[in-house]
Formats: structure tokens, sequence, C-alpha cells
């Protein structure tokens, strides 16, 4: 069974992103998460494929899921809390912490397994966009009507963020993932691989911020509100925060992988670790009587 389907959805970033965001993962996995991952997935199924899957089929097989995929965090805030999530913590920033427990625990039947690997990545890609975060009173932006100066029709600013500002500018997944590839430098991937969850909804909810206002210098430097005309100024401004987010994505979603299916060492040889690092005991040295 495959799990891909091309329908869209309006509760995360576009298939484009997600499929983007993946591939900057696969390059970066362990040997172990590799082979893990090909043990959880269904025969002909690729991470890229199934991305998306949490849009496309999770809200049928299983309903009540559309609230994992964001948390409204109001962008008067000054970080994320757990508060935000309310008490059943069904928000997306608990929901990788549950699933990610569940990937890497080998005791769970492999059918959970498999299912938390297609949360835990779509998820972890999800808590970087901005409008997955950051809230003012209009669920993440999508009730917010904008016109997009690229499309006669009216749109909302969460799907500005989700899709329309990456497809104006590519595309092609292929040229998508080459324009990441200069931020995936040594130092960014060490800075990006500190923090946890709930830093990276920071970063989201600070870029929320912004996202909510048009750009310094831009015609019109008021508030992104209902009816605004959204221009190449904002685009042009929201483009590399929209790169970023999603290299690091790609970057803290092979960390959480890697980390989830890192190998286990046979039993056998973690007693011999074990028994190495046990402190030797001093031999007690016997003085002959007399010696002296």
């Amino acid at each position: 069974m495959v799990f891909f389907m091309l329908a869209r959805s309006t509760w995360a970033w576009g298939p484009r992103a997600h499929r983007v965001a993946t591939r900057v993962a696969m390059e970066r996995l362990s040997p172990a998460a590799r082979a893990g991952v090909r043990e959880l997935l269904h025969e002909g199924d690729t991470l890229v494929n199934i991305a998306s899957w949490a849009d496309d089929q999770a809200h049928t097989e299983m309903p009540g899921t559309a609230g994992w995929h964001f948390v409204n965090v109001p962008i008067t805030a000054a970080h994320y809390d757990p508060k935000y999530c309310g008490t059943d913590g069904a928000c997306v920033v608990e929901k990788i912490k549950h699933f990610r427990k569940i990937l890497a625990d080998r005791t769970v039947p492999k059918a959970e397994r498999t299912r938390a690997l297609l949360f835990l990545v779509h998820f972890v890609e999800d808590v970087h966009n901005p409008m997955h975060v950051g809230d003012n009173h209009d669920r993440g932006g999508n009730q917010t009507q904008v016109q997009y100066y690229s499309d006669p029709t009216a749109t909302n600013l969460h799907r500005v963020w989700d899709s329309q500002i990456l497809e104006d500018a590519s595309k092609d997944d292929r040229k998508w993932v080459d324009s990441i590839e200069p931020l995936l430098t040594p130092e960014n991937i060490a800075a990006w691989s500190k923090g946890n969850v709930d830093s990276w909804a920071d970063e989201s909810l600070q870029e929320a911020k912004k996202a909510y206002q048009n750009p310094p210098g831009s015609p019109s430097a008021a508030p992104v509100t209902r009816g605004t005309r959204i221009g190449r100024e904002y685009s042009e401004h929201a483009l590399p925060v929209i790169r970023r987010r999603l290299a690091q994505a790609g970057v803290r979603l092979a960390n959480e992988l890697n980390a989830a299916f890192a190998e286990e060492r046979p039993a056998a040889e973690k007693a011999q670790v074990k028994e190495r690092k046990r402190p030797a005991v001093p031999v007690p040295v016997r003085v002959p009587v007399g010696r002296f």
C-alpha cells in the first residue's frame, strides 16, 4: 500500500515545501536511520512521498488530528508555552515530543512506529512554518483574507506562506534544494542542532510577528490585515525566511531520525563495554613477615 496522494491541504506547508525539507533531511541520514526508515515504510514509499501523508490521508484515517499541525501562540507572547497547547497536548509541539518517543521505542508494534514516523516527519516541518505557530486572532492567518500580487483571486495570509511564495519562486523541487544548500554550512548545522522543539516554535513565533507586518521600505509599512494587497516587496522579504526555515527543518528532521534509529549495541557488546568501564579493584599486596 502506497501512502502518497496528490490532494492539497490547507493545514500545513504545501506539498512542495514538505518535499524540499524532506530531501534536505534525507541527504543527512545515518546508515542506521536509512535502514530503519526502509523497514517501517511500505514497499514503494519513500520519506519524500509520505511527507504530506498527515495532510492527505491522516484526516480521513484519524479524524480529529487537524489540530495537531499547529499551535496558536498570540503574536503578543514572548515565547511558546504549553498552556497554548491545551490540556490534552494536541498541538504540533507536544505531538512532536509524543511521536519521537514512539518511533524510538523498539518495543512498540511496527504499525504504530510507522504511523509515528509519518507524523513526525510532517510535524517537524510544520512547526518551522511561522503561520503554524504565530496567531493574530485569525487561526494563524487563515482568516486574514489578502490579495497576493501574482494571483488575482482572494487568498489568505496562511496560504501565502504555505505555498504561494514558494510556487512563485520555483516549481522545481531540485532548484529549491540547490538554493538551500549554501545555507547548510557546518556552523549553521551546529547552531541549528542545539535547542529543542520549544525553541523551534519560538523561532517561528518571532518570524510570525514580522509576517503580520509589511517589510521596511515597502510602499506600505502598515500591518497586514484583512484586505491588504501583498506585493513583490513582501514576497522578496519573506523568501529568505522560508528558505532558511526549510533548511532548518531538514537538518533537524535528520537529527530526529538519526537519534530515533541510532544503532543499539548487542547485549554482549554492552556487557563488554560496561566491564571495561568498571573501575579496577586494587589487588592487596601481601608483605612477608620480617621482610624489613
